[in-house]
């Protein structure tokens, strides 16, 4: 009994110690990853008409001034449109095929899960090269040109999170509501789609914060009167510095983290 106290107790002990040193080295690592897009938030805030470190003073004026901006405003509003256009149809093709890939095993179809998630690694300026030739032939600019661009680098993300969803649920359950005559579409919408919304929402997630915060295609793809955020971010960065800038990029890291939080509280909750 004394053997296996100890046993208890030094595992105890060893798992307390493994939880401090993952501790140790998970939070230098957060901070790392945080502390780029954290120092804008300070530099949005500051006097100084030109961005600089450290921060001088406290001032909302680049704030007021950025909201106050009818060009800042178009391409917030272009941005949204353009991410929820993607984002809609990321879920409108990227659900069943997640669920295709999830459901059971068929020939061909690590394949094909390849080529779904083949975007994710290919560079974004070849992406873009590319597409700006197809879409220049098809006559596809600005909302539905960058919408079906930004589709193409989301929808993996709806894909995998979909699948993994789907390969959870215990296919007894669909069978069950099949043997009580349900149709398809309603074993769908009511025991399926409930079943993986995490799932499809995490991927929903993603998609929007993907086409949100994408540069490089836009540039191709967009024109002049028809810019997103990021576009219009990098022309102000090379026309010249300027803190509202940073009032925007702060704003974007604003909503980035509140999806993320909503999705963790949605989680947190059903779990």
């Amino acid at each position: 009994m004394a053997g296996e106290h100890g046993r208890v107790l030094g595992l105890t002990w060893s798992e307390r110690w493994t939880k401090y040193g993952l501790a140790a080295l998970l939070g230098p690592t957060i901070v790392s990853l945080l502390m780029p897009s954290l120092v804008v938030i300070p530099l949005s805030l500051s006097n100084n008409p030109a961005l600089s470190w450290p921060p001088q003073g406290f001032t909302l004026q680049w704030y007021h001034q950025l909201f106050g901006s009818a060009a800042w405003l178009a391409s917030l509003r272009h941005s949204i449109e353009v991410a929820l256009t993607a984002t809609i149809l990321c879920l409108l093709l990227g659900v069943p095929a997640g669920l295709a890939f999830g459901s059971r095993n068929w020939r061909g179809r690590r394949l094909s899960l390849a080529f779904v998630v083949l975007p994710l690694v290919i560079p974004n300026v070849v992406l873009a090269i590319g597409m700006y030739e197809v879409y220049a032939r098809l006559g596809l600019a600005d909302l539905w040109g960058l919408a079906a661009s930004h589709f193409v680098i989301g929808v993996p993300f709806v894909v995998i999170t979909t699948m993994s969803a789907a390969k959870q649920i215990n296919r007894v359950i669909l069978l069950a509501a099949r043997s009580l005559g349900a149709r398809p579409v309603l074993v769908f919408w009511h025991v399926t789609l409930p079943l993986i919304s995490l799932g499809v929402l995490s991927g929903a997630m993603f998609a929007f914060v993907t086409s949100w915060d994408e540069v490089v295609i836009a540039n191709f793809l967009t024109s002049p009167t028809y810019r997103t955020v990021p576009v219009e971010m990098w022309s102000q960065l090379t026309e010249g510095v300027d803190p509202t800038v940073a009032a925007m990029a702060a704003t974007l890291f604003a909503v980035t983290t509140s999806l993320m939080l909503a999705l963790l509280f949605l989680r947190g909750r059903r779990e």
